[in-house]
C-alpha cells in the first residue's frame, strides 16, 4: 500500500510538472514577438488613396529627374554659346551623359538599399543632394566646377530620388501596374516642357545663374511633396541582405538579353534631345522656334508616357515596347531627311510620342521578367545600370562624330543620327529576342 501511494504521489508530482512546463512554454509562446512568416509576400492592393499617392509623389519625382535631363538640350545650348564656349560640343555634352549615366548607375546602390528597408534614408538624401547640386551649379565659372555640380552631384542624387520612383509603384500595382508607371512617368514629360520655359523666360531677365537658382527652388518645393505622400509598404518586410547583383537573374536568358537590349536602345535614344535645337539653328529655324523644338519633343511624350501604358495592362508590356523601338530608330535614320522646319516639327513630335513609350514601360517588364518582389529593387538597379551605360556612351560619341564631320562651312549631323538610329533598332531586334525566348512566337500578351 505504502509503495502504491508513492508511486501515485510520484506520478501526481511528474504530473504536476509536467503541466508546469507545459504552462510556461504556452505563456512564452504568448509573450515572445512572433517571426514574420516565411513564404511569398501579400499580393499588391492595385488601388487605394495610399496606391495612388504613391504615384502622386512618383510624378514629381520624374519631373525633377528625367524631366531635368530632358531640359539638357537649353543647358547645351546656353553653355556653349556663354561660359563654355571654349569647350567642344562633345566635352558639354560628357556633364549631360554623367549626369543621365550617375542617375541610373546610383539605382543599383539605392536598389538595394529600398530592399533593406531604408526608404527615407534614400530619398530624403538625394532631395537634399539634387538641390544641393543645381545650387552650385548657379555658382560654377569652369568646365570642371560644372561637371562636378550637375553632372555629379546632381545625377547622384537624382538616381537616388528616381530609384523610389519606379520601385514603390511595382510593389503597389500589379493588374494596373503600366498604367500607374505610365502616369507616374509622364511627370518625365512635363518637366521636359516646364523647366525648358522656366530657363527660358527667366534667363533674358535675371541671367542664368539666377534662372538655376529659381529652378532649384522649384525642385525642392515639388521633390517635398513626393517626400510627404510616399510610403513603402509595410507587409513587405525588408531583405537585411544579399548581394548588388541578383546572378540569379542574370542566370535567365530573357532578363540577361533584356540588359542589352536597353543598353544600346539607351545609346541612341537621347542623342535627340541633346542636339534637336543645334540641328534647328543649322538648317535656318529662328532662335526661338529652335529653342519649341524640344518643347515639342516633350510634349509628343506625355501622350506617349500615358496611353501606351494603359494598352500595355491588356497586350503587355513587351508588345508596346517593342515597336516604340523600332519606331525611334526609323524616326531618328528619317531626321536626316528634315530639312524644314515643318518636317523637323513632325519628326520632333513622333519622336517624342515613341521615346515616351519606351520610359513609360520600361520598369514595368521587369516584374513580368523577374516576379520576385522582394528582389524587385534590385533587378530594376540593373537595368538602370544598363540603361545608363548606354547613355554615357551615347551623347559623347554623337558629339566626337558631329566635331569631325562639321567644318567651317558648317556642322554636318547625317553620321551622328545614323549612329543614334542604328543602335536603337539594334535594341529593337535584342527585345524581339526576349519576347520570343518568354512566349515564342504566339500572338498574346508579353
Amino acid at each position: 500500500m505504502a509503495t502504491l501511494q508513492s508511486g501515485q504521489s510520484s506520478a501526481i508530482m511528474k504530473s504536476d510538472s509536467e503541466t508546469s512546463i507545459e504552462l510556461n512554454t504556452i505563456q512564452r509562446d504568448v509573450e515572445a514577438p512572433k517571426e514574420a512568416p516565411h513564404g511569398p509576400p501579400p499580393p499588391p492592393p492595385n488601388g487605394g488613396t495610399r496606391a495612388w499617392l504613391q504615384v502622386l509623389g512618383a510624378f514629381f519625382l520624374n519631373f525633377n529627374t528625367w524631366g531635368l535631363l530632358n531640359t539638357f538640350g537649353i543647358f547645351q545650348s546656353e553653355y556653349s554659346s556663354g561660359i563654355l564656349s571654349s569647350s567642344s560640343e562633345s566635352a558639354i555634352s560628357w556633364i549631360g551623359s554623367i549626369q543621365a549615366f550617375l542617375m541610373l548607375v546610383v539605382c543599383v546602390l539605392c536598389g538595394r538599399l529600398l530592399d533593406a528597408g531604408h526608404f527615407y534614408v534614400d530619398i530624403v538624401a538625394g532631395v537634399l543632394l539634387s538641390v544641393f547640386g543645381m545650387m552650385m551649379t548657379s555658382l560654377a565659372k569652369e568646365y570642371w566646377q560644372v561637371l562636378l555640380a550637375q553632372g555629379f552631384a546632381v545625377g547622384i542624387g537624382a538616381g537616388m530620388v528616381f530609384m523610389p520612383a519606379i520601385q514603390i509603384i511595382g510593389t503597389y500595382f500589379s493588374t494596373r501596374r503600366s498604367t500607374a508607371m505610365g502616369l507616374a512617368a509622364a511627370g518625365s514629360s512635363v518637366g521636359g516642357i516646364v523647366y525648358p520655359i522656366l530657363l527660358r523666360s527667366l534667363i533674358p531677365s535675371v541671367g542664368l545663374a539666377w534662372a538655376i537658382r529659381i529652378l532649384a527652388f522649384v525642385m525642392l518645393g515639388t521633390l517635398a511633396i513626393s517626400v510627404c505622400v510616399m510610403r513603402p509598404r509595410r507587409d513587405l518586410p525588408p531583405r537585411k541582405s544579399g548581394p548588388l547583383i541578383n546572378v540569379d537573374s542574370l542566370r535567365t536568358p530573357a532578363f540577361a538579353i533584356w540588359l542589352f537590349a536597353v543598353f544600346f536602345t539607351f545609346i541612341g535614344l537621347y542623342i535627340p534631345f541633346f542636339y534637336v535645337s543645334k540641328y534647328a539653328l543649322n538648317i535656318g529655324v529662328s532662335q526661338d522656334v529652335a529653342f519649341y523644338m524640344l518643347i515639342i519633343m516633350n510634349a509628343g511624350s506625355v501622350p506617349g508616357r500615358i496611353f501606351p501604358s494603359m494598352v500595355a495592362d491588356k497586350i503587355g508590356n513587351l508588345n508596346i515596347m517593342i515597336p516604340a523601338v523600332l519606331s525611334s530608330g526609323i524616326i531618328a535614320l528619317a531626321w536626316m531627311r528634315a530639312t524644314t522646319q515643318p518636317g523637323l516639327i513632325a519628326v520632333c513630335f513622333f519622336l517624342g510620342l515613341a521615346s515616351g513609350s519606351i520610359q513609360a514601360v520600361l520598369p514595368a517588364n521587369v516584374p513580368a521578367l523577374c516576379p520576385d518582389l522582394t528582389m524587385l529593387g534590385t533587378n530594376l538597379g540593373m537595368t538602370m545600370f544598363a540603361s545608363g551605360l548606354g547613355l554615357l556612351i551615347g551623347s559623347p560619341v554623337a558629339g566626337v562624330i558631329l566635331d569631325r564631320q562639321s567644318s567651317a562651312s558648317g556642322e554636318v549631323y547625317w553620321g551622328m543620327l545614323t549612329f543614334a538610329g542604328i543602335t536603337v533598332l539594334v535594341g529593337g531586334l535584342l527585345l524581339i529576342v526576349v519576347r520570343v525566348i518568354r512566349i515564342g512566337f504566339a500572338i498574346s500578351k508579353a
